[in-house]
Formats: C-alpha cells, sequence, structure tokens
C-alpha cells in the first residue's frame, strides 16, 4: 500500500479523549510496533561456519537467530517501516513532535527523523529530531515525548518517538553474534491505550569508555567485559536508589524488562540484584523481601520479554522496548503453560535502559485498560515467521554490500525488496534518496 493513499483525519486518533480537570493525567505509550528486515540468519549455522560450539551462541549468549538488513534499508527505513501502522492513530492537528532515538545515525548533521516524516508524508508542523547516547537514545526520546505531553496537556498532543538501530561488528569478530537490525516506534499521548510511563525514573550518567563508534566508521568499538561489568553495576545502583526513593521492592513489579544486547545480559543484572547484587553492588543492597513467588514471576516474565530479541538480535536503542513489546504479546500464551496469572490492566512493568558512556535509568509503566487491543502481535508473529533464511554465505555477501561510510556514490540493490515498503535507492553526491512502495 502506497503511502499516498493513507487518509490521515482529525478524528482518526479519537482513541485518546482529553482529560478533565478532575481526573489525573496520565501519559504513556499508546500505539507500539516494530519492524525488522525481512532476512535472518540462524546462529547455530554461523557458529559451526565459525567453528565455534554453537551452544556458547544459543545458550551462552541467548540469541538463535539474526535479522540481516540488504543494503537498500538503514535506519531511516526500518524507522518508517516500524510507525507505518501507526499512521490510523495519528491526528495530523495533534502530532507536535517526531523524535528518532539511534546510534546508527545517516548524517552527522541532518536528523534521521526528516527523511523518516518525508517518507510517512507526516504533517510539516512538527519539530522533526534525532538524539543519540549509544543504546540509551530510545529511552531519551520517549522520557522527552512524556515531558512534552505532560507540559501541553491542554493541547493533548502526540509525539512519535522511534527507535531504531543497525547493530554492525564486523565478521568474524567477538561481537558479529550480537549484530541485529531492527526499528520500534511508540505514539505517546495523554491516556494510553497500552502503558502509562509512571513519573519515577532514577537515572545516572558516568563518562566511561566501555563502547563507542568513531564518525568514520559504521562497526562498534568495544570492551566486551567491562561493559558487561557496568551494565550491572549500574543496574543495581539504580535499581537500589529508585526502591529508596519509591519505597518499593521487587514484589512490587509483575514483571521487569532490560535493555537486550543479548538475551543474557539483562538476566545477569536481574540474578545479580535478587542476590544482594553480590560483586556488583554495595553490601546495603537488601533483598530480604524477596519471595520465591516473586522470584519465580520475574525471572519467567523475564524469559518472555527476551523471546523477539532471541530472534532478531541486538537493535541498540530499540532492544529494551522490543523486549517490552515481547512481554506484553506473548504473556498470555506463556501463562497457559504456567502457574502464572496473565498481565492485566493496573500490573506495574518496570524498565531498565543501559546505554554505554554511559547512562543508566530504571522507571516504571503501568498497564492501561484493554491493553491488548492495541497491541498489533498477530502482525508481528506474521512478520518474524515468514523472513527468508539466509546461507552464511548470503549473509556475508549482504554484510558486505552496504553503503559505505565514505564520499563515493552507491546504489543499492534492486533484489531482496519483498517484505519492506521503504527503500534507500542510492546516495550520489553524498545526498541520499529514498522512495516508498
Amino acid at each position: 500500500m502506497s503511502t499516498q493513499n493513507i487518509k490521515i483525519s482529525a478524528t482518526a486518533a479519537a482513541n485518546t479523549t482529553t482529560t478533565s480537570a478532575t481526573t489525573p493525567l496520565t501519559v504513556g505509550i499508546d500505539r507500539i510496533s516494530f519492524a525488522t528486515p525481512h532476512y535472518y540468519l540462524n546462529l547455530e549455522e554461523l557458529a559451526e561456519h565459525r567453528g565455534i560450539d554453537p551452544n556458547k551462541f544459543t545458550i551462552g549468549i541467548g540469541q538463535s537467530e539474526q535479522s540481516v538488513p540488504p543494503n537498500h534499508q538503514d535506519i531511516v527505513t526500518l524507522a518508517a517501516q516500524a510507525a507505518f501502522p501507526l499512521l490510523p492513530y495519528i491526528d495530523s492537528n495533534r502530532l507536535k513532535m517526531l523524535i528518532v532515538g539511534t546510534e546508527s545515525g545517516v548524517d552527522a548533521s541532518k536528523s534521521s527523523a526528516l527523511y523518516v516524516q518525508n517518507l510517512l508524508k507526516l504533517t510539516p508542523w512538527v519539530r522533526s529530531i534525532e538524539v543519540k547516547e549509544a543504546c540509551y537514545g530510545g529511552t531519551a526520546a520517549l522520557m522527552m515525548a512524556c515531558d512534552y505531553v505532560r507540559a501541553h496537556a491542554e493541547k493533548n498532543p502526540q509525539v512519535l518517538v522511534i527507535a531504531a538501530d543497525i547493530a554492525r561488528y564486523g565478521l568474524a569478530t567477538p561481537g558479529e553474534v550480537t549484530q541485529g537490525a531492527g526499528a520500534v516506534a511508540m505514539l505517546v499521548s495523554a491516556n494510553p491505550h497500552v502503558l502509562k510511563i509512571n513519573d519515577d525514573s532514577v537515572v545516572k550518567s558516568a563518562d566511561i569508555q566501555d563502547f563507542w563508534r568513531p564518525v568514520y566508521q559504521d562497526t562498534a568499538l568495544a570492551r566486551g567485559k567491562f561493559s558487561t561489568e557496568q551494565y550491572i553495576q549500574f543496574f543495581c545502583e539504580v535499581w537500589q536508589k529508585y526502591c529508596a526513593q519509591n519505597d518499593c521492592n521487587f514484589s512490587d513489579f509483575a514483571g521487569l524488562c532490560f535493555h537486550l544486547p543479548y538475551t543474557k545480559m539483562g538476566l545477569k543484572a536481574l540474578k545479580a540484584a535478587m542476590d544482594s547484587c553480590a560483586n556488583s553492588c554495595s553490601d546495603s543492597c537488601d533483598n530480604s523481601n524477596l519471595s520465591e513467588s516473586s522470584r519465580n514471576r520475574l525471572l519467567s516474565r523475564y524469559e518472555t520479554s527476551t523471546k523477539y530479541s532471541r530472534r532478531v538480535g541486538n537493535i541498540y536503542t530499540g532492544s529494551l522496548y522490543l523486549g517490552l513489546l515481547s512481554l506484553l504479546e506473548l504473556d498470555e500464551f506463556t501463562c497457559e503453560n504456567s502457574d502464572l496469572t496473565a498481565l492485566k490492566s493496573g500490573d506495574k512493568i518496570g524498565l531498565f535502559s543501559y546505554g554505554s558512556g554511559a547512562v543508566g535509568e530504571f522507571f516504571s509503566g503501568t498497564i492501561a485498560p484493554g491493553f491488548r487491543d492495541a497491541l498489533f502481535a498477530r502482525e508481528h508473529a506474521d512478520m518474524l515467521d515468514s523472513r527468508v533464511h539466509l546461507s552464511v554465505a548470503d549473509y556475508e555477501e549482504m554484510f558486505e554490500s552496504v553503503a559505505p561510510y565514505a564520499p563515493e556514490d552507491f546504489e543499492s540493490s534492486t533484489s531482496c525488496r519483498e517484505g519492506a515498503s521503504f527503500f534507500l535507492d542510492d546516495i550520489t553526491s553524498q545526498e541520499r534518496h529514498y522512495s516508498a512502495r
């Protein structure tokens, strides 16, 4: 379907009602969707090809598949693809901001949001900006959006937030298994239909050198072990401070979601905090209130939150929100085979965001009434299940064909375009040109 044919009326977002003077204002995620490339690599096959025990990838790292983008896809096309299903819920008179959080920016000056705005044919009367802080950028964008909606409540605004990234480390590198590509789009408004974002966050920033990417290259540099240690320490510290400030503990949460560069990362932090933050936090970390039922609930729901990431891979700024989507969309099916009661309105979800360099933030969201009716679970399942399986050789060829960080002209392939609606056609005289199907 062409974006030209989409009719966005002033009443299309009637699902959001104006808050009265007597009703407390709730702000959060009204709709949420994600997109990932139509091609994937089986990581057991990659391990065997590299002469590595497959269990190191599937069990040790916790990854099974990895989305691979053709060279006509970048964060702009993935961002537009993720936001496309949200268009019927956007009121052009109320949309005030479009924010893209990414660490895979296509230009050191021009915002990727401007390309996305054009591809989606959104109103020009918006602020279109890009924010960056490693894997924390999506959360920074979400917090900016929530603050904007609260500050301008009388106008009942909407903000479109998109977290889009392509994680690249290089062929046959230690980080190869934690690559991936995708985007998560969130429509933020008052009286949200999916998740109320509570104004209770604790955030910590510190200048550390655990992960970075110089502007002249598209692959990241990382100190893997050090970065893992920092991630765990940041979580334990912000968790302790959050609990102290909000007078709460593990038992107050129906589930916890984490930034997931790989699915075992968040589990390490969660277990460290549960086990009195041993070797990672101060001795004052008290978990005497953690019951066995709470521990089992949180571990089970953590596993559910990783199912999408296990198949997609690392999407940097979007990884936390891909985990949230996985939990919200798959929890009901998981509970059918367990003693857990399915998530319901009013349940509180904790979210930990981490961006190397580093910023860590813990905050909570409250599930909205009827949230399942506002999700795109069937569409997401179909998208993942219809992807094309690549051989290792085809993956390597696709990986190497990416548009280079160089002044030379580039033309993308006209093949491998199924499953996508937006394309990077070429880069001519250092100008990017995009099109929509």
